[in-house]
């Protein structure tokens, strides 16, 4: 059993923390089929050929997992059909960057099924924020094309269990059901099997197999399930209600409600740095690219270490982001808008023993035009301080010697 230590206290003041954020916390369910996903259904069993895209983080990014798995069961299950994968997942981010990346990694592609898993990586942000960028994905994505299917997939970390617990979806999840109804999108709770079974005894969260041989063991951290296990639990769940989708295979154009949210992520954008004003110290470079899994998702990149080299941009809203590399030889930047007092941002954490894609947003501005200059900072960063944070040690100090910026794109409102 889960350990109860977890439920009583914790559960309560989760709760009270999410209904803070949101009208109310939506009752979990494992699947909701709305209006299914009829046109996929439709082309398949035509014989046509079905690209499917995944939209997600670092889950749905994992080789072999429930991402290749459900791919590889579709061919087995619909041998008369072809099927194209559009891998778009990007370890480390949130529904917010998917919509601002959309357009380039997903709908140039012209998809027909779309799923959409951001449930843990939206975890801690508010529903208001869950539903304008959720919103923001759905718009566009119909705004491409009408008959596009969409799916919407929750995952779950061990963090999340109460909310479970008590019956109901966390707050990420509860504020993408809100979006799923009214746009009348199928939606999977992958994660409700497994938490039944943590609940059973059956399954241990988080552990070592070899240590568990009586049970079946989720995942190493609470978070990114295990292939064997919680990956193929996760892509059983959603075979399995896409068997039950299936019969609704009449062609169909989707409706485009009214908005929800005013200032959703419909009309948002990535600008890549190459169409930018920038000083000439700006070099491109592919070192911290080449061979990585994020390297067909990442716009080129431009580096510098040296303060006096800037980038200049010109935007509207009230949000500026950026898209780089961040790992061992990134530092911190400064970024000036307008008439603002610089902002010091580290594009370095923790977690750099490696690099990495990342974004990050700067929100908070006055709605209307802006000017943002963006330099490397001056300032040293205590890498080794900021390693310590999960017990990382610098072995070879060579590596975190630099203090560069690798940006490859802004994100935008249009």
């Amino acid at each position: 059993m889960i350990e109860r230590s977890l439920s009583v206290l914790v559960s309560l003041l989760l709760t009270l923390s999410a209904t803070a954020q949101t009208d109310s916390l939506t009752p979990v369910v494992e699947a909701t089929y709305r209006a299914g996903l009829p046109n996929f259904f439709h082309k398949i069993q035509s014989g046509q050929t079905s690209k499917v895209a995944y939209l997600g983080g670092s889950i749905t990014r994992a080789d072999q997992g429930w991402r290749d798995q459900t791919v590889s069961w579709l061919k087995d299950q619909y041998p008369h059909a072809k099927f194209e994968q559009i891998m778009a997942a990007i370890g480390g981010t949130g529904s917010d960057f998917g919509a601002y990346r959309l357009r380039q990694h997903v709908l140039q592609h012209k998809p027909d099924l779309v799923f959409v898993e951001f449930a843990v990586n939206d975890h801690g942000k508010t529903a208001q924020q869950v539903k304008a960028s959720m919103e923001g994905i759905v718009r566009q994505i119909w705004k491409a094309d009408r008959h596009t299917d969409i799916c919407f997939v929750y995952t779950f970390q061990k963090v999340q269990l109460p909310f479970y617990q008590n019956k109901t979806f966390p707050v990420s999840a509860s504020a993408m059901e809100t979006i799923a109804d009214q746009y009348q999108i199928p939606s999977i709770c992958m994660a409700l099997p497994a938490i039944q079974l943590i609940e059973a005894g059956k399954m241990v969260i988080q552990g070592k197999a070899s240590e568990q041989p009586d049970k079946i063991v989720f995942s190493g951290d609470g978070v990114h399930p295990y292939v064997e296990t919680g990956h193929k639990l996760y892509a059983e769940t959603v075979e399995r209600h896409l068997l039950r989708m299936e019969p609704n295979s009449k062609v169909q154009k989707h409706p485009l409600p009214k908005s929800l949210i005013s200032d959703n992520l419909q009309n948002v954008a990535l600008l890549t740095v190459d169409k930018l004003e920038k000083s000439k110290g700006w070099h491109l470079v592919d070192s911290v690219v080449t061979g990585k899994p994020y390297a067909s998702l990442m716009p080129p990149v431009y580096a510098s270490a040296d303060t006096a080299d800037y980038i200049t941009i010109s935007f509207r809203g009230n949000t500026l982001g950026l898209v780089d590399v961040i790992g061992p030889g990134t530092g911190q930047i400064v970024v000036r808008v307008d008439n603002d007092p610089p902002r010091y941002i580290n594009r370095f954490d923790e977690y750099c023993t490696y690099y990495r894609m990342s974004y990050t947003l700067i929100s908070g501005l006055s709605d209307g035009k802006h000017t943002a200059s963006i330099r490397v900072s001056p300032t040293k960063l205590d890498k080794a301080s900021i390693l310590a944070k999960r017990n990382n040690k610098i072995t070879s100090p060579q590596l975190y010697e630099k203090q560069a910026f690798y940006i490859g794109a802004f994100l935008v409102r249009e």
